[in-house]
């Protein structure tokens, strides 16, 4: 059996052939989406570097004063502690970003100037410290507004899954390739 020089198609199967390239067309861009949505999602969902210990905002918040039974008064003292605290420590996240680039910039120079890479760090880390420092007087303050018992509560429920405050989660391999 002997094909022929040249394969020609029956009209009527390409009115069925241009529907199938297009399913085929979105499928792959389908396919595209979906991989750069897993990619993209597998470094949002980390806090960034350097972001030490979070503070319980919005539902969280709400949320573990309510398992704590904490009065409005508390409720609202908590809310305002930490909104003075978050609104501190949002300036610093911009300053970090500034570093970050500035580190990017001083790496990709023909020379690294190793002093000013340092000088850079030190800045980072100091500023890593005071964000910490900030934050942890923030979780003071509203322990004296809470009592003992509103405390142990609280800090039950954070110690038992992935929350801001309990132990960090391995980073998955497959996450940690992208």
């Amino acid at each position: 059996m002997t094909l022929p020089a040249t394969l020609s198609l029956p009209p009527d199967a390409l009115s069925t052939a241009r529907p199938v390239r297009a399913f085929l067309l979105a499928l792959g861009v389908a396919l595209a989406c979906g991989v750069a949505l897993a990619a993209w999602s597998a470094t949002v969902d980390r806090p960034e570097t350097g972001a030490g210990v979070l503070l319980p905002r919005g539902p969280l918040l709400d949320r573990l004063l309510d398992e704590a039974q904490a009065s409005p008064t508390q409720r609202a003292q908590a809310h305002q502690i930490f909104d003075a605290a978050d609104t501190d420590l949002r300036s610093d996240r911009d300053a970090e970003r500034v570093d970050h680039d500035r580190m990017a910039a001083l790496f990709a120079q023909p020379t690294v100037d190793a002093a000013a890479v340092e000088a850079l760090r030190r800045r980072i880390e100091r500023r890593h410290d005071d964000d910490s420092r900030r934050t942890t007087q923030a979780l003071l303050d509203v322990s004296f507004v809470l009592n003992p018992k509103q405390r142990e509560v609280i800090a039950s429920r954070l110690a038992g899954g992935p929350h801001p405050f309990a132990a960090p989660r391995p980073i998955h391999p497959a996450s940690a390739a992208l």
